[in-house]
């Protein structure tokens, strides 16, 4: 039988793997996917945690990406004034840029208020992110859990 390549989180790739026992697929495909960067957690510059940036498959130079709260975000770090950047209103998905460069990785995005994120990171996962609007700016750590293997 043809080996289903679809996207994990397809219906598809689920109803025709699981017909011909998909077990092996479906670990076959995260193995695939895990190469990528597909998730950025953002902390205060004091260490808090603050939002999860989750990005679009397939890896490619122009993806989307949206913020999520943290599991562990506290009421003061929501009410912060980084807080208020990263959760202006409602969750919204962002067009992002993603470069890989011998460095690290660049996230860069607008979000719908008008501040500029660029996040960084390096080869050991971790990096920082920064947010600006005209004269203001905001920044803090950053790292990637599950990295960006090649």
């Amino acid at each position: 039988m043809q080996h289903a390549k679809g996207r994990i989180d397809d219906p598809a790739f689920f109803i025709v793997n699981h017909s011909i026992g998909g077990h092996v697929e479906i670990a076959e495909h995260l193995q695939e996917t895990a190469a990528a960067m597909n998730m950025i957690v953002l902390m205060t510059a004091a260490g808090a945690p603050l939002a999860m940036l989750g990005l679009s498959t397939p890896d490619l130079p122009q993806r989307n990406c949206i913020f999520m709260i943290h599991p562990q975000v506290t009421s003061a770090v929501f009410e912060s004034k980084e807080g208020k950047i990263v959760f202006p209103d409602r969750p919204t998905e962002y067009p992002c840029s993603y470069a890989r460069k011998q460095g690290g990785t660049d996230i860069a995005f607008t979000n719908q208020n008008g501040w500029r994120f660029e996040v960084h990171i390096g080869r050991g996962d971790e990096g920082s992110w920064r947010a600006s609007l005209a004269d203001d700016a905001v920044s803090g750590r950053a790292f990637s859990p599950f990295g960006d293997r090649k």
